[in-house]
């Protein structure tokens, strides 16, 4: 089929194909516009890729991708504070274990405030422990020695304080207090009895909330016992009145007694102090740069004594399970990228993509890729090292009514009105132009039936390129 009867027959489509090839050639002319180089004498020289036409007979396609090496497991440790850098423990090369202090940021004022804080932390324990011991004994000795004299059956089997109750329902409340009190000391005793220097602060956190709530308890028996008294020294004779003034001076004290241990108590502070402790330990952490896996240094970029600004990278560690290249392909590819896909590395070294981004890039309009190295340890790659990536795609097939026909992408197409073509690179290095013939266009391929053989390597993409101008194979 000639070019002029292809545009007769597909009006429509090769309208298309050429609002296609015009807009594309002018966005991406400027960007190989960007890659031309300049020789000695002035001229410009095309760099430009190379593919084989056999390889566009099947259903599969490449695509280019510019990437860097790097291992799968890769660790860049960067400072979170500003800090010269006081110690390094590695040199470059050495294997180092997940956990392993690779360096640190000067932190001696640090070390000196968590130290000071520390033995404020511990004293301020023991005092909470101590705290905590001696409002059991007060309370022991405001219940089970002043109180119980009054309201238990010591001597009498009706005890004198419940002579001067004139509310039973508040007799009742006390007798049931007292009662609960057995309980609340038992529990109180075990948990203060355990207490010692080597208890976490969650048990002496625990002994000093029962603590408080025990003497809450106590304080509510002793208000009741003093309203009873309290009223009773209102309407009782005269007789009386010394026996319940007496009463009331036992309860005075033993409420006293257990408001002073309920103050006492209020001044323990083992939370704030542990909040101070972990604090600090947090900011020195920072500056104690450990390695989160284990494999080996490779990067050192800081020297000691050289300042590093948060965010400085202050060392690389690179794992043993394997290594990858992060490619980048153009985002008009996204579509097409799968994972699975086969990749070769430097055009020789087999690889498998492993991730695509879900998104291109806004800053570079570019898709991330991930390809894993199938055999690092005969890839001769070195982390770091900047390579090209050719990743299989999906592509139309070819009609299989017409055997010889290939399936191109149309950026290997140049189409103008009456001609379209492709280039090969001459033996002198220039473009050299084959007019092709088209068949019918399949998304963003087309169909070439006529012009093209299996052992011909055409130029991809023909961006800006003319017949006779100098290439540079990349």
């Amino acid at each position: 089929m000639s070019i002029s009867t292809f545009v007769r027959s597909h009006a429509v489509a090769a309208g298309a194909i050429l609002l296609v090839a015009v807009a594309t050639t002018a966005i991406a002319g400027r960007m190989a516009g960007q890659k031309a180089a300049t020789d000695s004498s002035g001229s410009n020289i095309k760099r430009v890729s190379l593919v084989e036409v056999a390889s566009f007979r099947s259903g599969t396609s490449t695509i280019s991708a510019d990437g860097v090496v790097e291992a799968q497991s890769q660790a860049d440790l960067k400072s979170q504070v500003g800090a010269p850098i006081s110690r390094i423990n590695v040199s470059i090369g050495d294997s180092v274990a997940a956990g392993q202090v690779i360096l640190e940021l000067e932190n001696s004022d640090i070390k000196a405030q968590l130290s000071q804080v520390q033995g404020q932390y511990g004293s301020t324990r023991e005092s909470t422990i101590e705290k905590i011991r001696d409002a059991y004994l007060k309370a022991d000795d405001a219940v089970h020695t002043q109180i119980d004299q009054l309201i238990l059956n010591t001597v009498n089997p009706r005890p004198k304080f419940y002579t001067y109750v004139f509310d039973p329902a508040l007799g009742n409340r006390i007798r049931d207090n007292r009662a609960d009190l057995d309980n609340v000391f038992r529990a109180w005793s075990a948990s203060t009895n355990g207490l010692s220097a080597t208890s976490s602060d969650a048990d002496i956190q625990v002994a000093l909330s029962r603590s408080q709530t025990s003497l809450d308890k106590i304080t509510v028996l002793l208000n009741d016992m003093t309203k009873v008294l309290s009223d009773a020294a209102n309407v009782v004779t005269s007789s009386d009145l010394p026996t319940v003034n007496s009463m009331l001076a036992i309860v005075t004290s033993a409420r006293s007694s257990i408001s002073g241990a309920k103050q006492s108590l209020s001044s323990a502070t083992v939370g704030i102090a542990q909040a101070g402790v972990q604090n600090l330990q947090a900011q020195l952490d920072k500056t104690i740069i450990r390695s989160p896996i284990s494999g080996k240094i490779a990067a050192l970029p800081l020297r000691t004594g050289e300042f590093a600004g948060p965010g400085t990278l202050l060392a690389t560690v690179v794992g043993g399970s394997g290594i990858q290249v992060k490619a980048y392909a153009s985002g008009e590819d996204l579509s097409r990228l799968k994972v699975g896909a086969p990749a070769l590395i430097q055009n020789t070294i087999p690889g498998v993509v492993t991730s695509v981004a879900p998104s291109v890039s806004t800053v570079n309009r570019k898709v991330e890729i991930n390809i894993k190295i199938s055999n690092p340890s005969t890839a001769n790659l070195v982390v770091g090292q900047n390579v090209q990536a050719r990743i299989q795609a999906d592509r139309p097939v070819a009609s299989t009514a017409n055997p010889t026909a290939y399936t191109l992408p149309i950026q290997d197409v140049k189409i103008i009105p009456g001609e379209a073509y492709v280039f090969t690179v001459g033996a002198d290095s220039k473009a050299v132009k084959h007019p092709v013939t088209l068949g019918p266009i399949r998304g963003d391929f087309l169909e070439v039936t006529a012009g093209l053989t299996d052992d011909m390597k055409i130029v991809s993409p023909i961006y800006e390129i003319e017949e006779g101008q100098e290439l540079r194979v990349e």
